[in-house]
């Protein structure tokens, strides 16, 4: 566990805690709240308040992994080096997808990349010099990318025919990173110390930056209480 004192910032602030509102329910809290104040003109009583849970983000119990991505219809190349320009990293052809996934594995800051060219598999690595969480600097970069590169495939999706998917599991991203139209994009594992550090410079994460635990590990629960009568 980590103290106040640990996580000081140089203006002598202290960032303790952090909001995670991945499937938007404090969202949700709050335009119920804010309805139920339009309709009745209520200022305090139970709808205002939702229900949190406390955590430590640096139990061991408690795993972060990473959400990986998957672009459909880019030319895979292309999107490599300018992600390589825009991260400031250096692409390395690995010969193997054993070889590029330990290499991501054992880095906080790498990226694997597979895809298809002329029928033939390829497995690329972009090493960068990242310090904040890696997915805080690929997601703007992608999405940047996609707003302003043509696709080359015939999809209808936005972005000129290119569209991105996020993928739980490793096998499951270069599965798709086999096929003619996808380029599969494996995220390195979640560096932990660089949280609350990455939040305080930027700001909120980007969309689908990380999975508490592995998508085959996932339980549905419900924690409700009653708010209206």
């Amino acid at each position: 566990f980590r103290s106040a004192e640990e996580n000081r910032q140089a203006d002598g602030s202290t960032f303790l805690f952090a909001v995670g509102d991945g499937n938007h329910s404090l969202a949700t809290a709050k335009s119920t709240w804010e309805e139920h104040k339009k309709e009745t003109g209520a200022t305090d009583d139970n709808v205002r308040y939702a229900l949190v849970e406390i955590v430590n983000i640096y139990d061991k119990g408690l795993t972060f992994e990473p959400i990986h991505r998957v672009v459909f219809n880019a030319d895979s190349e292309k999107m490599i080096s300018v992600l390589e320009e825009k991260l400031g990293g250096k692409k390395v052809e690995a010969s193997s997808k054993e070889e590029m996934i330990e290499a991501v594995k054992k880095s906080n800051a790498d990226f694997g990349f597979a895809y298809k060219k002329n029928g033939n598999q390829k497995y690329v690595i972009l090493k960068t010099e990242i310090k904040e969480l890696a997915v805080s600097k690929l997601q703007p970069a992608l999405d940047e990318y996609l707003k302003t590169v043509p696709s080359i495939g015939s999809g209808t999706a936005v972005a000129g025919g290119m569209e991105i998917d996020y993928i739980h599991g490793t096998e499951d991203v270069l599965e798709l990173g086999t096929k003619d139209n996808g380029t599969g994009i494996l995220l390195p594992p979640i560096a932990k110390e660089s949280f609350f550090e990455t939040i305080g410079k930027t700001g909120p994460l980007p969309r689908k930056s990380f999975s508490m635990g592995e998508a085959d590990e996932k339980r549905f629960y419900l924690e409700c209480r009653k708010l209206f009568n």
